[in-house]
């Protein structure tokens, strides 16, 4: 249950993102602003997964790292509030795009960047952790969660590049959960026996 509740927020931001629109205009302003409402909801989820994968972690590890994922819920999460919901508002309040716009994507963008380089970071703890705690096992899901957290840095969840960084992200949250969910190495120990 664990692997899927980890694995679930990157898979429906990769959905979601199949829809984002590329540009913000008159006729993409309602959804934009309507997709961001939900997508607030659901990035903090993303941050969820990385606390619950940090549980198992070192203390010296899982603090300093649940303070970054705590810090991409928080940054990333303006960024949407600001550029997103708020600007697909006033796209659709003024019928179009307004230079008048621009200090609202300006700082709503500036603090989506600090809330994705929180996230890589928190994604190099997990990685590193699962690596050091389940060796070669852990390669799969530590590639994958490294590569789509590198990905979002610069992506959010636009097709083709923010698709495929959330649906790596889902992919290597859920190969980590699967090889370090409790119990796992005493059945795997049990059975060589």
């Amino acid at each position: 249950m664990r692997t899927l509740l980890v694995a679930l927020p990157g898979l429906i931001l990769a959905g979601i993102g199949l829809t984002h629109p590329h540009h913000l205009d008159a006729s993409t302003a309602g959804w934009w602003q309507n997709m961001h409402i939900i997508l607030a909801v659901i990035f903090p989820l993303l941050g969820a997964a990385q606390w619950v994968l940090l549980a198992d972690s070192p203390k010296y590890v899982r603090y300093p790292a649940r303070v970054l994922a705590f810090g991409f819920v928080v940054f990333y999460g303006a960024l949407d509030a600001l550029a997103g919901i708020g600007g697909g508002a006033m796209t659709l309040a003024n019928g179009g795009r307004s230079p008048a716009d621009e200090p609202l994507f300006k700082i709503g963008n500036q603090l989506g960047t600090v809330g994705a380089w929180c996230f890589f970071a928190a994604g190099i703890a997990i990685a590193v952790c699962a690596l050091l705690a389940h060796k070669l096992k852990a390669i799969p899901g530590a590639a994958f969660l490294l590569v789509g957290s590198f990905l979002f840095l610069d992506s959010h969840i636009y097709w083709p590049k923010g698709v495929i960084a959330c649906t790596c992200i889902a992919i290597g949250m859920a190969a980590i959960s699967y090889v370090s969910a409790p119990g796992r190495s005493a059945i795997e120990d049990s059975t060589r026996t």
